[in-house]
């Protein structure tokens, strides 16, 4: 809503009602989401248990900006209670080795994948930079391994 302060009749109105529904996000270690390890990632939670519970879903978006090879395998093979859905965005390349079940794909931003419950996956950089953003159909999800 916006406020003409030239006229000075209007009414004061409350506008940090909706302030709580706007967020810069939690930034988080990779390190600290079960089955992943130390890498140079950026991840900032954007919805979950924590931050904008009411939207029952759990968003995460990591920037990937040119990882060593030593960097690039950080994520063990898991799976989740609830449905995942992955973007992969970039404004150049951004390339990721998506393991779903036993099969394994080389995908080139941009792509969606869609992780039904339950299904194992796991997914590493294999080059360039840009987003992987991570879309789970719940805020409350737990992963568990093999």
């Amino acid at each position: 809503m916006m406020i003409n302060s030239s006229n000075s009749q209007h009414k004061k109105v409350n506008v940090l009602k909706h302030q709580s529904l706007i967020s810069s996000g939690i930034v988080q270690p990779l390190q600290s989401i079960p089955f992943h390890d130390e890498a140079p990632i950026f991840r900032r939670l954007m919805s979950g248990k924590n931050l904008h519970s009411e939207a029952d879903k759990h968003i995460a978006i990591h920037e990937i900006s040119h990882l060593q090879p030593q960097d690039r395998s950080y994520c063990q093979p898991h799976y989740h209670n609830c449905n995942e859905f992955n973007l992969i965005l970039s404004f150049e390349k951004l390339v990721f080795r998506i393991t779903l079940g036993d099969e394994t794909y080389i995908v080139n931003a941009p792509a969606s994948i869609f992780i039904p419950r339950g299904l194992s996956h796991s997914a590493n950089v294999i080059e360039g930079q840009g987003f992987f953003i991570t879309i789970i159909d719940c805020n409350t999800y737990e992963a568990f391994s093999d």
